[in-house]
């Protein structure tokens, strides 16, 4: 057989991978003297890598190719591009050959030592060239796949690599081994929120933990994502996909995984299913018959991405389409913040990383040695001073004292951790403790967040142990060590930052005029070039910055609202930036996918963000009050009083303030910031109690029940309708609020059995759990009935009242009887609402109010009874003593010790119009909590009357 013939029996196809700046001449020739042979060659040709061009074209190649040849060099041995052409080629079993260009340490060749190698370097390429043309395996037979599998097995590879890329992140970015491919693994917990449908929609379930994410989502099939910016929303995803995508490269009936970014949605006219086409490529040509077959698995990531002007619209598109197609697996993710508006599915939150956590990714990611020292730093050498004094002190009583010092509420019942003056036990130690590990301003509570935590590590470990004060600097230094990573010229640092600002300001810039609140997420390629010409494009793709394809994007969200934070600086010194030209005045309150952007600009301030907090003060109220809580950056406490004086000005005078939906984020704004409402009533007195307004509900007859409605559901239909007679007692003004039943639990009101003494709670109705909405001036949300009366009666012994519940006290706090709450709702001219008139969602947060969650008491001065009681028709529905069954119009009469169902009255945020009359009497069973429950508490005589 003569040579000819045996090369064309012989042709093969290769794909050359090589790393640009040392091996292109030699690929180059390779490619040439193989095509001379009779053997196709590709090689990579695009220039940015990473985005989703590349992604594809890198597929087609090795899918098309007999081998990989890599061109080997010390520098395409640290390149991650260069990897992952060689992770693909490994997954789709293809004969790889390491071709030696340069001389190489053999322990430096990690992966690539278990294949047969081709030496050119230190011998004549011909040589080197005649083994290489042995060692090319034959070419493989053509396949008669059918077409649509064929696109089916191109997009799972893309899909496979573009997950890899993605995680890249968890890789460290300096020194570390070369042979880790995949990233270390910063596990995640969640927390479930399960929708409730039918007869139990009322009664909102008790959140489940758990760490398998991908494996609960499969389970509930129908779910949505939330959490904080940069809490791993999108990595989470990513590792569903990936399973996903395993299992349907083996079994061509399995779903496959459609991962969406919302964020390229931007069209206001265009379908989500036309979207969804045009984002899968030639797959996309095949979506109706995957959706037919039931083999589409739809995972829609960055909801909040989409332009805000179209969230009303587009968020009701992406939910019937879901429900168009009720067999198929569907989850969505978005920022918590931006999730306005309900899908109707169950929730999971990603929950912030606990110390454990994260002391494990770090010691993962930087080694044992480094990772402590850095997990010290974060936590601060008080902390590991407690934490031996901690485990000395319970040794021997607890089985993992530093899970209970870290994470607990609580410590174990029968457990106390500190003295008194007498040497009684008191707990003051552990409160201590508990105030310091919330500390909003020390970096443990930063590095909760899964990237912000990514981003001190890398920091740390260049900066050799340092660690910057504020999220500007950290943001800054983090983005060096990429551009260093890549060895970016020093030359072209300073314009390609100024570049990428000006780019991710013209991403959060609206598109057309009078349409702020129009941020986007990606731009297309042309736009951006006139900002960053292409020779800086590509400088930002090779350092991980952009994603760059037709359309360009950010890598992460985060890095586009800190170089948006960046530019918005440069507008701000120059008198430029107006805050009308983001939060339009008429709907100011509207999120705009700005804030995060307004938040790392406060963070350019580290010593003092006063600049920027003058500038949102009257513009944007609640992301002012962000940027003091989450910064990172100092706030003299003048400002703050100058900001709280601004807005208790507007918060409780609908003439000032019109809309609920306003008054509420105002609201918002004070409450996020401990003990800045300072409104008497709404939180504690200066010897750390509540500051309770009563007032006085003189004795006499009123109207109580009404006529039972037509569609009055059994459980929150009025009682018959009778004249009451009742003695003078004195209510709260509004439901205790979240600032106030702190005081309880702080002064170990879970912890002394005597608050709960005869009740029927069980060991887990005596638990806490967190607030549904944690603003101090809100009401109290996610209590029980024992709760409740645990913190009546610890108020009553703090006043010196006694706590016997049996016993009837002058000063006695507790729960109102269900005819007490009526008569302060009602007054005595038999109102159906607190207000005179019909239902008017102006003067009471309910469903129809639109408002969406709690608000703080107070911000409905015309919804008032006709006492001055407020809060009495929305909000929160409140715990009364009355058991629902039996009521007892004396309230020493009614039996505290039985586990019956109890009434609750007022409504909530969440209910709607029927729910929201006075008369009206919801049930519950006392364990029960849920994010729509609080309670208000009466006096016979309050303690400042005495």
């Amino acid at each position: 057989m003569s040579q000819t013939s045996l090369n064309q029996e012989r042709r093969t196809s290769v794909f050359v991978s090589y790393q640009r700046e040392t091996g292109t001449e030699f690929a180059q020739r390779l490619i040439a003297d193989l095509a001379q042979a009779g053997h196709a060659s590709w090689i990579d040709t695009i220039a940015i890598k990473g985005g989703d061009e590349w992604i594809a074209e890198i597929v087609a190649g090795i899918n098309r190719a007999d081998a990989l040849l890599v061109v080997v060099t010390p520098e395409a041995l640290r390149s991650r591009w260069v990897q992952r052409e060689i992770w693909l080629a490994e997954t789709k079993s293809k004969r790889i050959i390491p071709c030696l260009f340069k001389p190489v340490a053999p322990d430096d060749l990690f992966r690539l030592s278990d294949y047969q190698s081709v030496n050119f370097a230190g011998r004549a390429y011909e040589v080197g060239f005649a083994e290489l043309l042995r060692a090319l395996p034959a070419a493989a037979l053509p396949t008669s796949l059918a077409a649509q599998r064929t696109a089916e097995l191109a997009y799972l590879d893309r899909l496979a690599l573009e997950e890899l890329i993605n995680t890249d992140k968890y890789t460290p970015l300096g020194g570390a081994s070369q042979q880790q491919v995949r990233p270390a693994e910063m596990r995640a917990v969640f927390e479930l929120l399960p929708l409730r449908l039918g007869k139990d929609a009322h009664a909102l379930a008790e959140p489940r933990r758990f760490e398998n994410a991908v494996a609960e989502i499969q389970k509930l099939r129908r779910a949505v994502l939330l959490g904080e910016p940069g809490a791993g929303k999108t990595t989470t995803l990513w590792k569903l996909a990936a399973e996903l995508v395993e299992r349907a490269r083996q079994d061509a009936k399995a779903p496959l995984p459609l991962l969406i970014r919302l964020g390229r949605w931007t069209d206001a006219e265009q379908s989500l299913p036309a979207f969804i086409t045009a984002q899968l490529g030639e797959l996309g040509a095949h979506l109706d018959d995957l959706l037919k077959a039931k083999r589409a698995a739809l995972l829609l990531d960055g909801l909040n991405e989409l332009p805000a002007g179209q969230h009303a619209q587009k968020y009701p598109l992406a939910q019937r389409f879901i429900e168009a197609h009720p067999s198929l697996l569907a989850v969505v993710s978005c920022r918590a913040l931006d999730y306005t508006i309900d899908l109707k599915f169950d929730r999971i939150n990603i929950t912030p990383l606990d110390p454990l956590r994260m002391q494990e990714f770090v010691k993962h990611y930087l080694g044992d040695e480094q990772g402590e020292a850095l997990f010290w730093r974060l936590a601060g050498e008080g902390a590991r001073q407690q934490l031996a004094r901690f485990t000395e002190e319970f040794a021997g009583k607890l089985s993992e004292p530093g899970r209970v010092f870290w994470i607990a509420n609580q410590l174990p019942s029968g457990l106390r951790w500190g003295r008194d003056w007498r040497g009684e036990d008191d707990n003051s130690i552990w409160q201590d403790w508990l105030r310091l590990r919330e500390q909003p301003s020390s970096l443990m509570v930063l590095a909760r967040n899964p990237y912000m935590l990514l981003m001190l590590a890398s920091v740390f470990a260049e900066q050799d142990g340092k660690l910057p004060d504020y999220r500007g600097e950290l943001f800054r230094l983090f983005v060096e060590i990429l551009l260093q990573r890549e060895r970016i010229p020093a030359d072209e640092q300073e314009p390609l930052m100024a570049g990428l600002s000006h780019v991710a300001f013209a991403m959060q810039t609206p598109r057309a005029q009078n349409q702020a609140g129009e941020a986007l997420t990606v731009l297309p390629r042309p736009e951006v070039v006139k900002l960053l010409n292409e020779r800086l494009l590509y400088l930002a793709g090779c350092a991980s910055l952009l994603n760059v394809a037709d359309e360009v994007r950010f890598s992460h969200q985060l890095l586009q609202e800190y170089f948006a934070a960046k530019y918005m600086d440069f507008k701000l010194n120059a008198g430029h930036l107006h805050a009308a030209d983001i939060w339009l005045p008429d709907r100011w309150w509207q999120r705009t996918n700005w804030e995060e952007a307004a938040i790392l600009l406060a963070g350019l301030y580290s010593d003092d963000c006063t600049l920027v907090l003058e500038w949102l003060a009257d513009a944007q109220p609640e992301i002012a009050a962000q940027c003091i809580v989450r910064s990172g950056a100092h706030t003299p406490e003048a400002t703050r009083a100058r900001l709280r004086d601004k807005w208790l000005k507007r918060l409780d005078k609908p003439e000032l303030e019109p809309e609920p939906q306003a008054r509420a984020a105002i609201g918002r704004a004070l409450g996020q910031i401990i003990r800045l409402d300072n409104r008497p009533g709404v939180g504690v007195t200066s010897d750390g109690l509540p500051n309770i307004t009563w007032i006085k509900i003189p004795g006499g007859a009123f109207q109580y029940g009404a006529e039972k409605q037509a569609d009055d559901a059994e459980w929150y239909a009025p009682a018959k309708s009778r004249k009451l007679e009742l003695p003078a007692f004195w209510i709260s003004r509004y439901p205790i609020t979240y600032a106030q039943f702190r005081c309880f639990a702080e002064d170990n009101g879970y912890g002394d059995p005597r608050w709960w003494e005869g009740l029927a709670a069980n060991e887990d109705d005596r638990q806490p759990r967190e607030q549904s909405f944690k603003f101090d001036n809100h009401p109290r949300d996610t209590v029980n009935w024992y709760e409740a009366i645990a913190f009546c009666r610890w108020l009553s012994w703090r006043w010196g009242g006694g706590y016997d519940l049996q016993k009837i006290d002058e000063w006695k706090v507790r729960l109102p009887t269900e005819f007490e709450w009526e008569k302060a709702a009602r007054g005595t001219e038999g109102r159906l609402y607190p207000y005179a008139g019909k239902f008017d969602a102006a003067k009471g947060n309910v469903r129809e109010t639109g408002i969406g969650q709690t608000s703080a008491v107070g911000i409905f001065p015309n919804g008032t009874s006709p006492y001055g009681v407020e809060e009495m028709s929305g909000n929160v529905w409140e715990w009364c003593l009355s058991d629902y069954e039996k009521p007892q119009e004396k309230a020493w009469n009614e039996n505290l010790e039985t586990n019956n169902d109890r009434v609750l009255r007022g409504g909530s945020w969440i209910y709607n119009v029927d729910n929201a009359r006075s008369v009206c009497r919801g049930i519950f069973r006392p364990g029960v909590r849920d994010g729509y429950a609080g309670f208000r508490v009466v006096v016979v005589r309050p303690p400042s009357s005495s």
